[in-house]
């Protein structure tokens, strides 16, 4: 009963996401991803809670994310690169999350992804934020009087001293309590063991979830979404279904062998189950004979 209430909440708050967002996102919401979706939201609503996601890429890191931030009615924040995207944009991308959460006092949930990593650089400056919430020499001098200046009334209102060290370290107190960074990671290849020992802070100040490959379930649930709009009647439906499950975990279960015996792997992700099933568009006419009458699709 109480997972039945809890999945009804979820779709309702991912109706209303889908409603309202410029990019609706076409998900479909198993018990696993909801699990997901309640884990990041715990993390995102503690004070200074900041979550690492791992996790194969097409697994629903980043969608799921999203959703969470929305149902904890928090501003999001994702950098957008582009082919001239380097360390200056980077640093006012930064700049603009430091000050929403610093001295607008809104709740953002930084969501960055192994993806965007354009300079090893990025990682040392998030490194940074995750540890005190400070980028060093970040700001320049009108911009440290811009945060004087909207901060310094409250550390008065306070009783304490007002100088440039307090106010800003009130400033930073400010940004730690509201600001959350979730951070998408594949935890595949060298690139991901050696990131983990350089900047240790991915570890030891964020929550670990790990997302396992989509079980029996979902693979269930999201293929009957998908085929839901090919009329075939429930009996071919439901062995449509079977036979795209099948296929998926037959090519996990040969990749593993292939491993095994060649040692060479082969990464089958939720994205090749997805590409799986949208080559079958609604608008694909079949005919399908069942006791003397055809099925067109």
């Amino acid at each position: 009963e109480d997972v039945t209430k809890l999945s009804r909440i979820m779709t309702e708050h991912l109706d209303y996401y889908n409603g309202t967002a410029e990019k609706p996102m076409n998900l479909v919401l198993f018990m696993d991803a909801i699990e997901h979706v309640t884990r990041i939201s715990r993390i995102i609503r503690h004070p200074g809670g900041h979550a690492l996601l791992l996790g194969i890429g097409g697994s629903g890191k980043q969608s799921l994310s999203k959703l969470s931030a929305a149902i904890a009615d928090y501003q999001l924040f994702q950098i957008e690169l582009s082919s001239s995207y380097g360390v200056l944009e980077w640093r006012e991308d930064l700049k603009k999350v430091l000050m929403t959460t610093g001295v607008e006092e809104k709740k953002v949930v930084f969501l960055f992804s192994d993806t965007q990593i354009v300079h090893e650089s990025f990682l040392e400056d998030i490194n940074n934020m995750l540890n005190s919430g400070d980028v060093p020499n970040i700001f320049q001098l009108e911009e440290m009087e811009m945060i004087a200046n909207a901060v310094g009334p409250a550390v008065q209102s306070l009783g304490m001293a007002v100088n440039k060290e307090i106010i800003y370290t009130h400033f930073l107190k400010r940004v730690t309590q509201n600001l959350h960074i979730v951070i998408c990671m594949s935890p595949i290849g060298d690139d991901f063991r050696n990131r983990l020992r350089m900047f240790p802070s991915l570890v030891n100040c964020c929550t670990i979830d790990w997302f396992d490959p989509w079980p029996k379930e979902a693979l269930t649930s999201v293929a009957t979404k998908y085929l839901n709009d090919i009329m075939m009647g429930d009996e071919h439906n439901k062995s449509m279904v079977n036979l795209c499950m099948i296929m998926h975990q037959s090519v996990e279960n040969a990749s593993k062998q292939f491993q095994e015996q060649l040692n060479r792997k082969n990464y089958v992700t939720p994205t090749s189950y997805l590409d799986l099933l949208f080559p079958i568009p609604p608008s694909s006419r079949i005919c399908i004979p069942r006791r003397g009458r055809n099925w067109e699709l």
